[in-house]
């Protein structure tokens, strides 16, 4: 049975504790602490980020990598019991008790707050003898978390080279340890199009899934959704002075010669078909005497820019948008006499752009309310 989830079904797992953290608080209870755990950059960080900003929650965000034990422990001061003449030491409020300044402000008041301590690996184990009381009491030394906070962790793994510090096991046998993978349809569905990582990328890894993610390296470069997302905002930084010299610069710098290779070896196939043209009739291809590969690099340039006509129309369907449709329409029947198995990759590029742009599926019902061939062995809405 598969033991890793994608950041989806993780992100249940993250909202359900966090009720549980609470109601537990309130109750005086006990419950474990997720801990998301996987490899670099694979978007640990950003979900959390996401589920509060989507609810309304407040997010505390504390980097254990540069935390000193002060900002855990507080420091110790002098107090005094006048009623029976004593001193005894008191510990002033740690800064990772601190509220004031948070990185997502809640809805309101009674909003849950998220303290979530990322790279939670690299604690030492310092830091990691005040956890226990942290992570059972909700407390250190005499201060406690508000009510209305939960805590959450995330850190890589030990063969991650990522610095990994062993956890104790007594700070282990309190944490729920939730493996992470990262999985192309969820990321493409759940921040590449929302956060327009370029078309060219998306199709190539669509195409190559086993190229989001590489080996950690260290002190060299390797693929994984945070640095494919760099090199994306790279690409577009150059705007139409991007050369075939600089993409490869770019991007080997960023994921590593295997992956830019098999990257720039795709591209010089997508960049080769003039789909403005293609689209409008005024150029012809013949399917039939295309590979699979250059059949999924024509349909990939045709589906960016048709995508560029409806951002530009605002997914609209006007006159010129339909014909440009019926136009693609033929292209698909074609590719499904030849290489079938590829128009889905494309069709599912449109129906996730559309559906995030407006929340509908217009432009894939648009697509094969004419063709039944195309319902029926494609079943995408």
């Amino acid at each position: 049975m598969e033991t890793r989830l994608n950041l989806n079904k993780a992100a249940d797992f993250v909202i359900r504790s966090v009720r549980l953290q609470l109601d537990a608080g309130r109750n005086g209870h006990l419950t474990s602490i997720p801990w998301l755990s996987g490899s670099p950059g694979i978007g640990k960080s950003e979900v959390i980020r996401q589920i509060c900003h989507d609810r309304g929650w407040g997010l505390r965000v504390v980097y254990m990598a540069t935390l000193m034990l002060e900002q855990i422990t507080g420091l110790p001061g002098i107090g005094k019991n006048e009623d029976i003449n004593s001193e005894y030491i008191r510990w002033s409020r740690p800064e990772i008790f601190n509220f004031d300044k948070l990185n997502i402000a809640p809805k309101n008041n009674n909003s849950p707050v998220v303290m979530f301590l990322d790279d939670a690996h690299l604690c030492s184990r310092q830091i990691q003898a005040y956890m226990f009381q942290l992570l059972t009491y909700r407390s250190v030394h005499d201060h406690k978390l508000p009510d209305n906070v939960a805590l959450i962790l995330a850190g890589n793994r030990g063969n991650d080279k990522a610095g990994f510090q062993e956890i104790l096991a007594p700070v282990a046998n309190r944490l729920f340890f939730i493996n992470i993978h990262a999985d192309f349809d969820q990321w493409m569905e759940d921040f590449a199009v929302k956060n327009r990582i370029r078309s060219d990328i998306i199709t190539f890894l669509r195409h190559y899934p086993e190229c989001l993610v590489g080996t950690p390296l260290e002190s060299d470069a390797w693929a994984s959704p945070r640095s494919w997302t760099y090199a994306s905002i790279s690409f577009d930084s150059f705007g139409d002075s991007l050369t075939d010299e600089t993409m490869f610069t770019i991007l080997s710098g960023h994921v590593g010669t295997e992956a830019t290779t098999r990257f720039i070896e795709y591209h010089e196939l997508y960049a080769k078909w003039n789909a403005k043209k293609i689209l409008n009739k005024h150029e012809t291809v013949e399917i039939e005497s295309l590979s699979k590969i250059e059949s999924y690099a024509l349909l990939s340039s045709c589906v960016a820019c048709l995508l560029k006509y409806f951002r530009e129309n605002r997914f609209r369907l006007n006159g010129f948008m339909e014909r440009l449709i019926n136009n693609f329409e033929s292209i698909l029947i074609d590719m499904i006499r030849w290489h079938k198995e590829i128009v889905p990759l494309g069709l599912k590029l449109i129906l996730v752009e559309e559906k995030a742009a407006t929340g509908r599926t217009d432009i894939i019902k648009r697509l094969t309310a004419k063709k039944q061939v195309v319902k029926e062995i494609f079943e995408l809405v």
